[in-house]
Parts: C-alpha cells; structure tokens; sequence
C-alpha cells in the first residue's frame, strides 16, 4: 500500500471529508496517510486555495499536469512516499494502517520514542514495597443507542401511480 503525507500549507484550518467524516488540520499541520486520501486532501485543498485567489478555471484539471497554478498548490500539500508499505510475510492492510499511524505519531512535534530494553524481569520486582491491588469489579455496560441510518444520497426513489 503506497502511502503519502498530507500538509495543510494554507493559514486557516483545512477540513476534508470522506465517507461522510470530516477531518481537520491545523495550518502547517502534516500527517501520513493512504495515497488515495492525501490526493483526495491536497486536491481539496488546492481547489479551496485557488478559489481564494480567484481562479477558478484552474479547480480540478482533467490534465492537472498543464495547469502549473494547480500543481503548484497540489505539490505543497501531497508528497509522495518512496517506498511502497507491502503486505508480505502475513502482513494486512491492518498492520499497514498501523504502521502509518505510528509513522504519524513519531513525526509530531516534542514526541521522542524511547525503546526500554527487555532485562527479563517483572516490573513489580522494583516496587516490593508496594501491595498489590485487586481490581475493580467492572460495572455492567449501559447500553448503547444506535445514530439513526444516513439519509440516502442521489435522487429519490421513483413512485409509480
């Protein structure tokens, strides 16, 4: 799965919406995505700006490569990865998912990942002094009330008399 990073370059909040959800960025704000869904952002984004500027003829291309405002914009806001993240060796689309988010997480600013290495004893041999705590039994859950369906989308349902 090829995956890219998205850059709100803009000074104002970005949201972009798919599958109904809206998602938003901060100015200056980068994040590590599927290659489909930074595409979709950046054009986004990119439309919004150029409307901004007053271009509209420049808004989504057919040939976005002979229309230099737009990819101009565009390249601002998506970069490509190198390498493609492969599923091999038992690999999903989950663990690839996984990987991105931890690509995110270690790119945001002031978060340092420290490995502790593993000296093979328990944690709670340093703390003898410490007893050790039952838990809490868990109160049942409350049930949950379902969101109504989403309205259907295109037109209506035909009627026939």
């Amino acid at each position: 799965m090829k995956s890219a990073q998205f850059t709100n370059f803009s000074t104002e909040p970005f949201t972009g919406f798919w599958d109904g959800k809206g998602k938003t960025f901060a100015p200056g704000k980068s994040m590590y995505m599927g290659d489909y869904l930074a595409k979709h952002f950046a054009k986004h984004l990119t439309n919004r700006e150029l409307l901004k500027l007053g271009k509209e003829r420049s808004t989504s291309p057919k040939r976005p490569d002979d229309v230099p405002e737009f990819m101009e914009l565009f390249n601002k806001a998506y970069q490509a990865e190198e390498e493609e993240i492969e599923m091999t060796d038992g690999r999903d689309s989950l663990d690839v998912e996984i990987d991105m988010a931890n690509r995110n997480r270690e790119t945001e600013k002031g978060v340092q990942m420290i490995d502790v290495p593993d000296d093979g004893e328990d944690e709670e041999s340093e703390f003898p002094s410490i007893p050790e705590v039952a838990p809490a039994a868990e109160a049942p859950a409350a049930p949950t009330e379902q969101a109504p369906p989403a309205p259907r989308r295109g037109r209506p349902p035909m009627v026939r008399a």
